[in-house]
C-alpha cells in the first residue's frame, strides 16, 4: 500500500471504530467530480474542543485541496489567456486576469480553503491590496501606455530609444502626454487601506473580460469580487467602486473560526479520485499551453503575422485530452470556437506586430521613406530585404500606429505589412530577386516551392497535418 493513502485508512479505521462515520457522496465545486468524502461529529456549536478534529482533517484534507489548487491554477491559466499579446486580461497594471493569479498561487502553496477563499480570505485580501497599489493607468492598452509605444526617435537605435522611453516613464515623464504604466501606482497609503478604501470607478481600457472557468462576476464562490469575473457596463472591471478594507489578519481570523466551528458543518475527509489528479494535471499543463505558446499571432516570438500557427493551440488541448473528457479544457475549446475566451482583439494582436517587430533603425515615417527611395534607386529588392532581415521597419506598420484606418487591415491574405514585415524566412528568396531577378521573375512559382522547403514552418505544417491524422483531430 502506498505510504500516502495510510493516513487515510488509519483515520477510516479509527472514526469507524468509533461508530461515528457516515459515508456521503458529494461533488467537487465548479466541475462536478466525484468525490468520496468522510464526516465527522464531536461539538455541535463553536468552541475550542473542535480545533484538533478539524485541524486534523484539514491536514488530512491537503491531497484533496492541492488537487483543487491544480484545478485552480488552471483555471486561471485559461481565464487570463495569451500573456505575449495585450488583451483586457494582460495588461500593465492589476486587471481581471490578474486577480485570478492568487488563487492559482495560494492555492499549491497554503492548501486551506477557509484561509483563502472569500470575502477576508487570504486571496480578497492579497488582491484588494494589488488593485489598490498597482492600478493599471485609464488608457493603458496596446499601444497606448509607455513605453509600450513607438519609440521616441532619440538615438536612431530602435532597442536604446526603447531602453530611454522605459527609463522616462519609470521617472513619470510619458511622451507626448500618453499615459504611463506607473503614474498611478503606490499612490494609496497603507493606513487608507487600513482604515477603508472606495476604488475609483475603473474600466477596463482593452475591453471585456469573459466570466469562466470558475470565475463569474463574484469570484470563484460568489463572493470575492476581485477573482476574476466578466466586467460590467463599460467595461467597468468586478472591483470598481468597492469599498475595501485591508485587514493583513483577518484570513487568520476566518481559519481560526474554521477550526472552532461544528466539526459536522465541515466539509470532512475528502479524499481525491485518480481522474481528479490525472485532469488536475491536464488543466494546469493545458493552461500553459494557452498562456505561453509564443508562436501566436503577434507574439513579438512569431515573425510577421504568424498565419502559421506552430501546432495550433486547439490541436495540441485535443492531443492532451484525445478523449474529450475534461470539462475545464472543454470549456475553452467551446469558449474560443465562440469569441467568448479571454486573449487579444485582431487590433490587439496588429498592434503588437507593429508595435514589437520593429527594425535596429528607428526611423519616423518620412525618414523611413527616404531611406527606401534611396535603396530601391540602388535595387528595387533592397528595401524589402532590409525590412524582412529588421535592419528596418515596414512601413505600413508605422502607418498602422499612426492612423489604421489608412491601412484597412495590417495584413491581406498570408503576408503581413508592405514587404512581409521582420521575416528571415524570406531573406532568401530576397537574395535571389536582389541578384536575379529574371530567375525569380521567370520561376516564382517553382522558387517559392523549392524555398518553402527550407522554411522550419514547412516541418511545422506538415507535422500538424500529420497529428491530425494520426489522432483523428
Amino acid at each position: 500500500m502506498p505510504a500516502a493513502a495510510r493516513p487515510y485508512v488509519m483515520a477510516s479505521a479509527v472514526l469507524a471504530a468509533a461508530s461515528v462515520v457516515a459515508v456521503t457522496p458529494t461533488v467537487a465545486p465548479s466541475f462536478e467530480l466525484p468525490i468520496r468524502s468522510i464526516q465527522t461529529r464531536l461539538v455541535d456549536a463553536d468552541s475550542i474542543l473542535n480545533v484538533p478534529i478539524n485541524l486534523f482533517e484539514d491536514f488530512l484534507n491537503i491531497p484533496y485541496n492541492e488537487i483543487q489548487g491544480m484545478d485552480g491554477f488552471g483555471a486561471s491559466e485559461f481565464f487570463t489567456g495569451s500573456w505575449w499579446v495585450p488583451s483586457s486580461t494582460n495588461i500593465w497594471g492589476i486587471d481581471p486576469g490578474d486577480t485570478t493569479h492568487t488563487v492559482a498561487l495560494d492555492g499549491l502553496i497554503a492548501p486551506f480553503p477557509s484561509l483563502l477563499d472569500g470575502v477576508g480570505g487570504f486571496n480578497y485580501e492579497m488582491d484588494g491590496l494589488l488593485a489598490a497599489e498597482l492600478p493599471f493607468s485609464a488608457s493603458c492598452d496596446a499601444q497606448t501606455c509607455a513605453p509600450i509605444l513607438p519609440p521616441k526617435d532619440i538615438t536612431g537605435i530602435t532597442s536604446i530609444d526603447r531602453d530611454i522611453g522605459f527609463i522616462q516613464s519609470i521617472f513619470g515623464k510619458a511622451p507626448d502626454g500618453a499615459s504611463q504604466m506607473f503614474e498611478n501606482w503606490f499612490h494609496v497609503p497603507i493606513s487608507e487601506l487600513l482604515h477603508g478604501y472606495t476604488f475609483p470607478t475603473l474600466s477596463d481600457p482593452s475591453g471585456v473580460a469573459y466570466s469562466g472557468f470558475g470565475f463569474g462576476t463574484g469570484g470563484v464562490d460568489g463572493t470575492n469580487p476581485f477573482e476574476g469575473g466578466t466586467t460590467g457596463p463599460d467595461n467597468l472591471v468586478p472591483w470598481s467602486g468597492l469599498d475595501f478594507k485591508y485587514d493583513p489578519l483577518q484570513p487568520l481570523e476566518n481559519f481560526w473560526t474554521s477550526l472552532t466551528a461544528p466539526v459536522s458543518s465541515g466539509p470532512g475527509v475528502e479524499i481525491p479520485t485518480f481522474t481528479e489528479l490525472f485532469q488536475g494535471l491536464q488543466n494546469m499543463l493545458a493552461g500553459a499551453v494557452v498562456d505561453f505558446d509564443p508562436f501566436v499571432e503577434g507574439s513579438p516570438v512569431c515573425p510577421a503575422a504568424c498565419n502559421d500557427d506552430v501546432l495550433s493551440v486547439s490541436t495540441l488541448l485535443k492531443l492532451l485530452d484525445p478523449g474529450n473528457n475534461n470539462p475545464m479544457i472543454n470549456e475553452w475549446l467551446t469558449a474560443a470556437a465562440g469569441g467568448t475566451a479571454n486573449g487579444p482583439t485582431t487590433d490587439q494582436e496588429w498592434d503588437s506586430i507593429a508595435l514589437l517587430q520593429t527594425g535596429f533603425f528607428n526611423l519616423n515615417p518620412t525618414q523611413l521613406a527616404t531611406v527606401d527611395a534611396d535603396l530601391a534607386k540602388i535595387n528595387p529588392e533592397l528595401p524589402a530585404l532590409f525590412t524582412n532581415a529588421g535592419i528596418l521597419t515596414d512601413p505600413q506598420y508605422l502607418t498602422w500606429l499612426t492612423d489604421p484606418s489608412a491601412v484597412g487591415s495590417l495584413c491581406t491574405d498570408t503576408s503581413c505589412g508592405l514587404y512581409g514585415g521582420l521575416d528571415p524566412s524570406l531573406i532568401l528568396p530576397d537574395l535571389i530577386k536582389l541578384f536575379d531577378p529574371s530567375f525569380a521573375a521567370a520561376g516564382s512559382s517553382e522558387l517559392s516551392t523549392t524555398l518553402g522547403l527550407f522554411d522550419p514552418m514547412t516541418l511545422v505544417d506538415f507535422g500538424q497535418m500529420l497529428l491530425q491524422s494520426m489522432f483523428n483531430l
